[in-house]
């Protein structure tokens, strides 16, 4: 009885919030190829590239806050309804700097005013389009079971400056997924989970512009024989 009880709480602990590009085409050269998640009404990634290679390394990266004005802004976010309106305005601002400081790991990044334009490296925009916190009562009750979730849906354009083309082009979609009520490092529990998933979401365009963010396979002084 004990190792089944082992087997199933390490399961509902590895059950952790995250964000996760949900839909992928490809374009380069002649060829097209098209990788399909599990999310609905998903615009794709579209990639411009030269023979084949994507855009890397640039100059520097600049971030205009995300629109938010056509999402689904609902859930647990606020004490009041009263506050939400404010909160929604001031959800692209919060997410920009989340953004920032992930982006700064490939290159010098910052955060556009409205009467500003990059002159040269990469720009990145975009809309978000569900911004659901969830409910805490249900993640308290049975959040180990998905009730209570929190949800977060947008889509991401990245455009190389210099060349005045957009380079990536991708939807992302996630949440606190299966979590109770204590929570994890990367889901908020019985707070309200809005900036947790904001920050999953700008480590995950972190992760997905990076060509090997976690240096796998480097090594210092082993040789093959």
């Amino acid at each position: 009885m004990k190792p089944l009880l082992a087997i199933l709480s390490s399961i509902l602990l590895c059950s952790c919030a995250d964000m996760y590009v949900v839909k992928t085409d490809v374009a380069g050269g002649s060829t097209r190829t098209t990788a399909t998640g599990d999310a609905k009404d998903s615009k794709g990634v579209y990639m411009t590239t030269n023979c084949g290679v994507g855009a890397y390394g640039p100059k520097a990266i600049y971030i205009r806050p995300f629109c938010i004005d056509t999402a689904v802004f609902k859930g647990d976010q606020t004490k009041t309804d009263g506050e939400m309106p404010i909160r929604k305005a001031l959800t692209p601002v919060e997410f920009a700097g989340d953004l920032k400081e992930q982006l700064e790991k490939i290159a010098p990044a910052r955060i556009l005013r409205d009467n500003e334009t990059p002159r040269t490296g990469w720009l990145v925009e975009g809309e978000f389009t569900l911004v659901d916190g969830g409910s805490a009562a249900g993640r308290f009750l049975f959040g180990h079971f998905g009730l209570g979730a929190s949800h977060l849906a947008l889509h991401v354009r990245v455009t190389d400056v210099d060349r005045g083309i957009v380079v990536y082009e991708f939807d992302m979609a996630g949440g606190s997924e299966l979590q109770g009520p204590a929570g994890t490092v990367r889901s908020s529990g019985l707070g309200y989970a809005r900036s947790f998933d904001l920050v999953n979401a700008a480590e995950r365009i972190y992760l997905v512009l990076s060509p090997n963010a976690f240096r796998y396979g480097e090594r210092s002084d082993v040789a093959l024989h």
